[in-house]
């Protein structure tokens, strides 16, 4: 699960596979194969994705889909509370209640790929105290609590989708677009420590490079070389924070066949060195 961008994650044994915690803002690219919830609990701030800009402010609660490329920018003073929920082991959730054909068309790109839910919306004082409800129920994981997360994550996605907050897009050829970009990024996901190119791709997937590209360039709003560089950056600074282990070693374990090349993209990516880096964001946990 991809929540290194979430400050004080809590870890869930619910078969939702549910996250919480505070979104770090840093103005960088993120893409993450879970379902986003988040709520803006001060400030304001402008989530870009590849297609669009949205302004959200104070009280607003906003959905992301699977494996879409966005970013924050523009917060001022803000702070976002986050659930994120995995559906990529459809075993985990109860088909009785969510239709696996929805669970496809959620992580294969046939909905809604950004909706934002402002105080005005008729049922948003119940999705703001089920959003609340999960997120103190994942902290606290008293006795029973997976229940409560499972019900109020049900009743979310029955009020999201029951009036037209999300939408299934019947959209065979985006689709298979999304279908074709989550099968590289997999294994982009499990790969990157290695050696990996256009070529490399194409060769495991029996795509062409011209395509793959392609993919990067109309989808995600990147390119291949960058999408890899910045999934390796992103790699390296969690375990900067997170372990003792030396930087020359980190290097390799994120993909870079050396220090140099590593410490000149970190710092173009972080405007910071990996040693000043680590010190900072150790003071700030």
């Amino acid at each position: 699960m991809s929540f290194d961008f979430l400050r004080s994650a809590t870890t869930s044994n619910s078969g939702f596979q549910v996250v919480c915690g505070e979104m770090v803002l840093d103005d960088k690219w993120n893409v993450h194969s879970e379902v986003m919830l988040a709520y803006v609990k001060s400030g304001k701030l402008t989530v870009e994705t590849a297609t669009n800009a949205y302004n959200l402010h104070l009280g607003d609660i906003y959905f992301i889909a699977p494996n879409q490329r966005y970013r924050i920018s523009n917060h001022i003073n803000a702070n976002v509370d986050v659930v994120l929920l995995n559906l990529s082991t459809p075993t985990a959730v109860t088909q009785e209640f969510i239709p696996q054909g929805l669970i496809r068309n959620l992580t294969t790109g046939n909905s809604t790929q950004f909706a934002k839910i402002s105080p005005d919306f008729p049922y948003y004082a119940t999705l703001l105290e089920d959003f609340k409800t999960i997120k103190k129920a994942e902290t606290d994981k008293g006795e029973f609590y997976q229940l409560l997360v499972h019900g109020k994550m049900y009743d979310i996605f029955y009020i999201l989708f029951s009036n037209g907050i999300i939408r299934i897009v019947e959209a065979e050829t985006q689709g298979k677009k999304y279908r074709a970009l989550r099968k590289i990024t997999d294994y982009i996901n499990e790969n990157f420590c290695e050696s990996i190119s256009l070529d490399t791709i194409a060769q495991t997937t029996g795509l062409s490079r011209y395509y793959v590209s392609h993919l990067f360039k109309e989808l995600m709003n990147t390119t291949f070389v960058n999408y890899v560089n910045e999934l390796r950056l992103t790699r390296a600074a969690m375990l900067l924070t997170t372990t003792d282990t030396p930087v020359i070693e980190i290097a390799g374990m994120s993909g870079f066949n050396n220090i140099s090349n590593f410490n000149r993209a970190f710092k173009m990516y972080y405007d910071t060195t990996p040693s000043k880096y680590r010190k900072f964001e150790r003071q700030i946990y």
